[in-house]
């Protein structure tokens, strides 16, 4: 696996979107798991612009799992306690697929 795509995986997890864009494939899908699925490079921009906007978060990535296509990142956000786990498909050097998971916290 590319060092390049696990760094910008890795920064994706922790709300930093603006080091994983450039990898991500035209056609790639991001699906977050129980509200909606987000088709195409420019749509995830838009939808990390606007998560940006809303301030920096406070997330930390814990465990992270690499295989040959790949990267599984889990982590908690500090502070509402919302634990997240994001998996990565990357094929030809860009990020093809994301799905999201995430529990709230108590």
């Amino acid at each position: 696996m590319n060092a390049k795509i696990i760094a910008a995986c890795e920064a994706f997890s922790k709300g930093k979107a603006e080091a994983a864009l450039p990898l991500l494939a035209e056609d790639i899908q991001w699906h977050i798991v129980g509200d909606r699925s987000i088709d195409g490079s420019a749509a995830v921009k838009e939808m990390c612009e606007e998560a940006a906007a809303q301030g920096e978060p406070n997330f930390e990535n814990g465990r992270v799992i690499k295989a040959k296509n790949h990267i599984i990142v889990e982590g908690a956000d500090h502070d509402t306690g919302m634990h997240y786990c994001d998996i990565y498909t990357s094929e030809n050097d860009e990020i093809t697929e994301i799905t999201s998971y995430s529990l709230a916290g108590e």
